[in-house]
C-alpha cells in the first residue's frame, strides 16, 4: 500500500512537470533578474560614492560601463545567440552575473570595479535577447501583445520592489544591495538549471536563435513604424538613465533626502511603470498608431523638467509617478513594432535591447557630466531637448509609414 501511494505521487509529479512550459520558467527568471539588476544599479550609486568617494561624473561613467558592455554583447554576440538554446544562454548569463557582482565586492580598486561591472553587462546580454525571442516565437497581434504584457509585468514586479530594497539595505551598509543582487542571480541560475533538467517540455524544446527553414521561407512583414519607435525607445531610456543614476545623487546631495526616502520615490515611478505595462498589455488601441507615441514623448519632456523644479517630497513623487507610464509606453512601442511581422526575432530583440541600453548610457554618462559641472536643471533641459529632437525626427518617419504601408 505504501509503495502504491509513492508510485501515485511520482506519477502525479511527472504529469505536473510535463505540463509546465517555457512561460512558467521565463517569467520567474525575468522577475529575479530585474530585481537583482534594480538593486545592483541603485546600490552601485551609493556604493561608489561612499566606498570609493567618486564624483557624480565618474559615478555616471561607471553606470555607463556595464551598459556599454551590454550593448557590445547584444550587437556582437549574435552567432552565440544563434548557436545556443535560450535556456543554456540564460543559465550562463545568470552564473556570469553572479560571479561578476561577487568580484566587485572583493575588488579593492576603482579600475577593477569598472572591469567587473563591464563583465556583468556583457553577461547580461546573453539573457534578455534570447529570452525575448524565445517567448515571442510564432506570436503576432494580440497574442504577441499579451506575451509582452506577461513578460513586462513579471519584470516590472522586480523593478517595483528593487529600489525600496536597495535603499533600505544601503541604509545599513552600501555593500548589502550588492550581496543581495549576487544572491538573486545565483538563485536564478539554480532555478533555470533545475528547470532545464527536470521539465520535459524544456528538455524537448529545440528552438535556437538561428532561423528554421519555415522561418527562412516566411515572408517578412515587418512594419517601418519600428524606426520611429526605436528613436522613442532611445530617448525614453535616456530619461530613465538620468532617473536611476543621477536623480539619487541629486536627491541625496542637493535635497538632503535619506536613502530609504529615495528608494520610496523610485518605487512610485516603478509602480506606475508596471501599471502602464498592464494597461498596454491588455489593450490594442496603440497598435500601429503613432499618435500616443508622439504625445508620450511630449509629456515626458514636461515631467522631466518638473523634477528639477520640485522641492517637496509630494511633488517629486508626483513627477516620477507621471513619468512611469511613459517609460512603459516607449518600451512597449519598440518591443511590439520591432517584433511584429519579423521573420527572425532574435536580431530585432538585440537591436531593441542595444538601443535601450544606449539610452541608459547617454542618461548616465552625459547626465552625470551636466550634473557635476552645472545643475539638475541643466540635466532636465538636456533631456527635454533630446525628447523634442526625437519628436521632430519621428514625424517624417511616421508620414512615410502612412504613405507606404496600410495601417493594420
Amino acid at each position: 500500500m505504501k509503495f502504491r501511494y509513492i508510485s501515485q505521487q511520482q506519477q502525479f509529479l511527472r504529469a505536473l512537470s510535463a505540463g509546465i512550459g517555457k512561460t512558467a520558467v521565463i517569467l520567474p527568471a525575468a522577475f529575479l533578474t530585474e530585481t537583482g539588476l534594480g538593486m545592483l544599479t541603485l546600490g552601485m550609486v551609493f556604493y561608489m560614492r561612499e566606498v570609493f568617494f567618486l564624483s557624480p561624473g565618474l559615478v555616471g561613467w561607471i553606470a555607463a560601463t556595464w551598459q556599454s558592455c551590454y550593448v557590445l554583447g547584444c550587437l556582437t554576440m549574435r552567432p552565440a545567440f544563434e548557436s545556443l538554446r535560450p535556456r543554456y544562454s540564460m543559465i550562463l548569463s545568470t552564473a556570469g552575473m553572479g560571479v561578476a557582482v561577487a568580484a566587485i565586492l572583493l575588488s579593492r580598486s576603482v579600475v577593477a570595479t569598472f572591469l567587473f561591472y563591464g563583465l556583468f553587462g556583457f553577461c547580461l546580454s546573453f539573457f534578455w535577447p534570447p529570452l525575448m525571442s524565445w517567448l515571442s516565437l510564432g506570436m503576432e497581434g494580440k497574442h504577441l501583445g499579451r506575451a509582452m504584457a506577461r513578460l513586462t509585468l513579471a519584470g516590472s514586479a522586480g523593478i517595483v520592489i528593487s529600489p525600496f530594497l536597495a535603499g533600505a539595505l544601503s541604509s545599513l551598509s552600501p555593500r548589502y544591495p550588492l550581496f543581495a543582487a549576487a544572491g538573486l542571480f545565483t538563485a536564478n541560475c539554480l532555478l533555470l538549471t533545475g528547470a532545464a533538467l527536470a521539465l520535459p517540455q524544456l528538455r524537448s524544446d529545440k528552438h535556437r536563435g538561428r532561423r528554421t527553414k519555415e522561418e527562412i521561407d516566411k515572408k517578412d512583414q515587418s512594419t517601418s513604424l519600428r524606426f520611429p519607435a526605436w528613436i522613442g525607445l532611445f530617448v525614453t531610456f535616456t530619461v530613465l538613465g538620468v532617473i536611476i543614476t543621477i536623480f539619487p545623487m541629486y536627491a541625496r546631495d542637493d535635497l538632503g533626502l535619506s536613502k530609504s526616502t529615495i528608494g520610496i520615490l523610485l518605487l512610485s515611478r516603478a509602480l506606475c511603470t508596471a501599471l502602464g505595462f498592464v494597461i498596454l498589455g491588455r489593450t490594442m488601441f496603440w497598435h500601429f498608431r503613432p499618435l500616443p507615441m508622439l504625445a508620450g514623448l511630449a509629456l515626458l519632456a514636461v515631467f522631466v523638467f518638473g523634477i528639477s523644479q520640485a522641492r517637496s517630497f509630494s511633488f517629486l513623487a508626483l513627477s516620477l509617478a507621471l513619468i512611469g507610464p511613459l517609460i512603459s509606453l516607449g518600451f512597449s512601442y519598440s518591443f511590439f513594432h520591432g517584433a511584429s511581422g519579423a521573420s527572425q526575432r532574435a536580431p530585432r530583440m538585440a537591436i531593441h535591447e542595444a538601443l535601450l541600453a544606449s539610452g541608459l548610457i547617454a542618461g548616465s554618462a552625459v547626465g552625470g557630466q551636466f550634473y557635476q559641472h552645472y545643475s539638475m536643471l541643466a540635466v532636465s533641459l538636456f533631456c527635454a531637448g533630446l525628447l523634442t529632437t526625437a519628436i521632430v525626427l519621428q514625424i517624417p518617419l511616421v508620414r512615410l509609414w502612412k504613405s507606404k504601408e496600410r495601417p493594420r
